[in-house]
């Protein structure tokens, strides 16, 4: 950030380090990330981490798409879930398999 700033893309790009800082906490809290047109008008995305054993982050999944199939009620509710759902499922697979 200190060289190349944060750069606004789209006029939802996150561009106050301050108001970066406070997303990230979010993300944690939540336990997954979401670009809603922050990058690309029209496209939405949903990714959570995939830990190890010691909860360390080896890898991530994410499901993106446009805005007119990702509505509100989809975006916030049932595709989190899902993605979230999945890194579960990978994370039991890679740790008992």
């Amino acid at each position: 950030m200190d060289r190349l700033g944060l750069p606004e893309v789209t006029d939802k790009t996150i561009t106050d380090r301050s108001a970066l800082k406070d997303q990230l906490e979010e993300i944690r809290e939540r336990g997954y990330a979401i670009d809603d047109e922050e990058r690309v008008i029209g496209m939405r995305c949903v990714a959570a981490p995939i830990c190890d054993e010691n909860d360390r982050p080896i890898g991530a999944i994410s499901v993106s798409g446009p805005t007119n199939r990702f509505d509100d009620d989809i975006f916030k509710a049932e595709i989190p879930k899902n993605v979230l759902s999945t890194a579960n499922v990978i994370e039991v697979n890679m740790t008992y398999s």
